[in-house]
């Protein structure tokens, strides 16, 4: 299958692990965002990968073409006009000390774009699946307008259609992002998480007042539901048990109209967690690309991207999914 995405390519700011905003004197730059993560891997594991965004017509700009042309990724969609790319300030947290990143994407070239910006239509023409995050609809409401067309032209071509629901607090409210995402995923075929998505039953959201890792017996209503009301035939996430900031234990579900899939769970020691999400996505994407990998091989090679992602500096990762499994076989399991 041939896949397509849309959302803003960030520059990012790091601290060395050592420094805080207030001490820090230089930061390294790294290139990616969620989408353009997810395209990275998907496109080192020989899937025939499309962007669109928009970048500035500048150095930077250029040197982001540069880069998804040297890894495979189609750039004829990305719109070059303006004059600023987004960027964030990550402080690279350390053990007790949490990670926090600060940004500054007002008036980029992305974060200006108007629905007379993109032909959906004709850049769908070669594509089977398309996909987006929650993070494109949270910088404007002209930006949710021409989300809103990218998926009517999906779904009018009949294209595959999966959203990451990645809730950002520093972009907008909860509630503001429940309210949104309710209305595109009723576009989407697979989702990866269940928040912000609303679920009402008698008057209240069924999901509100769950623990951050839920049962699965807690879980399997709560999906069910949303598989029902949705119409979506897969829902992906992980369970994340923070040791601390450079310590985690993960495990990966994917969930279908007939029942939950599991993996075991896996601790892993973190030198960078920025895109260790999008790194899973790319993983279940690629398994349901293929009708020959069971569920539980999607899973074990999504969890393993994952896990290795964390042992890389930078956004994204380029190695080939079909083989990610592997990484579990040595990885230490943790026995519950």
């Amino acid at each position: 299958m041939r896949f397509i995405t849309f959302g803003e390519i960030m520059m990012r700011l790091s601290t060395e692990s050592s420094s805080t905003f207030k001490t820090a004197n230089q930061f390294n730059i790294n290139i990616g965002g969620s989408e353009m993560n997810v395209s990275m891997s998907l496109a080192a594991s020989g899937v025939d990968v499309a962007m669109m965004t928009a970048l500035p017509d500048n150095g930077f700009g250029q040197r982001t073409v540069s880069l998804l042309k040297s890894n495979d990724i189609e750039t004829k969609h990305i719109n070059l006009t303006g004059r600023r790319m987004g960027t964030y300030f990550l402080e690279q947290g350390f053990n007790v000390r949490s990670s926090s990143v600060i940004y500054d994407r007002k008036y980029s070239s992305f974060e200006q774009s108007t629905r007379a910006d993109y032909d959906f239509e004709t850049a769908f023409a070669d594509y089977d699946w398309f996909h987006f995050s929650g993070i494109t609809p949270a910088l404007n409401s002209e930006l949710q307008d021409v989300l809103l067309d990218a998926l009517k032209a999906a779904k009018a071509r009949g294209m595959k259609i999966s959203a990451d629901l990645n809730f950002r607090g520093n972009l907008w409210s909860f509630e503001e992002a429940r309210n949104t995402m309710t209305e595109f995923v009723k576009y989407c075929d697979v989702i990866f998480g269940y928040e912000p998505l609303e679920l009402i039953e008698d008057g209240k959201d069924i999901k509100d007042g769950l623990e951050r890792n839920p049962d699965i017996d807690t879980l399997k209503p709560v999906l069910a539901k949303i598989h029902k009301e949705y119409g979506v035939s897969h829902i992906a996430f992980t369970q994340r048990t923070v040791v601390h900031s450079n310590k985690n234990i993960i495990k990966g579900l994917i969930s279908t109209k007939d029942g939950i899939h599991e993996t075991d769970a896996y601790e892993v020691d973190i030198l960078d967690r920025i895109g260790t999400g999008d790194a899973y996505t790319a993983g279940v994407i690629y398994g349901l690309m293929d009708n020959q990998l069971s569920y539980e091989e999607t899973l074990s090679n999504a969890l393993g991207n994952m896990l290795y992602k964390h042992t890389i500096s930078g956004d994204f990762l380029t190695e080939d999914i079909a083989s990610m499994g592997s990484v579990l076989d040595a990885t230490r399991e943790v026995k519950r």
